[in-house]
């Protein structure tokens, strides 16, 4: 199990110290960086562990029949994953329809709508990702931070987004995944900065146990790059964490990091001047 680590570490608390004399602009600039970069939030799983569930009671006896959402998206995700597919017990065939086949139970939970449910109560920070920038201990779903807005939703997708990020998620199939006897929903994220157009990331996604109350949690099965029209270059466990984190810090906050420096500079002038 993941442990669980801050988004923001407590010594970064910014409490101004009584200055001798007055600092100059340039150096107040410097300390207002120096203090953002040293709070910047890092890639966790740390929503995983408030929110374990407990172990969902086996709602099919036997095989648990896959539910097509998407065929083109699953085709490509079993092409993409085909050991996980097999140890799943994930056949998809030629014409798109998929195995293990059946009918649905009606205790089988089935929302009216995946992008409702993702904009809701999707854990954000279950995950690895982009996401947990824009996000803290508190503040978890696409409802709760203020800066996301929702400009497409549908039965199956959702598609919000912020001045610095654009994230459409779509859950593509429904099966059991991880063999509990309980239905678990394939997703694929994509996310795309409004500062470079020709540069997106796929996540393949499998949101495990899912119920009726309670946050989402989400698995990284694996992350696509994409730069351009070239093949996708696809990472996986720790390799996709330092890479995300790294492109967190260093490319894909801009806007926000501006807002950030204009408030520490700020901050740190009213409490020179209070003195």
């Amino acid at each position: 199990m993941p442990v669980r680590t801050p988004a923001r570490p407590a010594h970064c608390t910014v409490r101004p110290a009584r200055p001798a004399a007055p600092l100059a602009p340039g150096l107040l600039g410097l300390l207002a960086v120096l203090l953002l970069v040293a709070c910047a939030p890092r890639i966790t799983d740390d929503g995983a562990q408030p929110y374990v569930s407990p172990q969902p009671e086996r709602i099919y006896p036997g095989p648990v029949p896959v539910q097509v959402l998407d065929r083109f998206l699953l085709a490509s995700f079993a092409q993409r994953h085909p050991d996980a597919a097999q140890r799943a017990g994930l056949v998809v065939l030629p014409d798109g329809r998929a195995e293990p086949s059946g009918d649905l139970v009606p205790q089988d939970y089935q929302p009216e709508s995946y992008g409702l449910e993702l904009a809701l109560r999707l854990n954000l920070r279950s995950f690895p990702s982009l996401l947990p920038g824009f996000t803290d201990d508190s503040r978890r779903t696409f409802a709760s931070p203020r800066q996301w807005t929702v400009s497409a939703l549908d039965r199956t997708s959702l598609n919000v987004f912020s001045p610095d990020l654009v994230n459409t998620l779509v859950v593509f199939a429904t099966l059991d995944w991880n063999s509990n006897g309980v239905r678990d929903w394939l997703a694929l994220l994509t996310q795309k900065t409004p500062h470079d157009e020709g540069f997106y990331l796929g996540y393949w996604l499998v949101v495990e146990d899912p119920a009726p109350k309670g946050l989402l949690q989400a698995r990284l099965l694996s992350l696509d790059e994409y730069r351009g029209i070239g093949q996708p270059v696809t990472r996986t466990g720790e390799e996709a964490r330092a890479f995300l984190d790294r492109l967190l810090r260093e490319q894909v906050l801009p806007a926000s990091q501006e807002a950030a420096r204009k408030a520490a500079d700020e901050a740190a002038i009213k409490a020179i001047l209070k003195k």
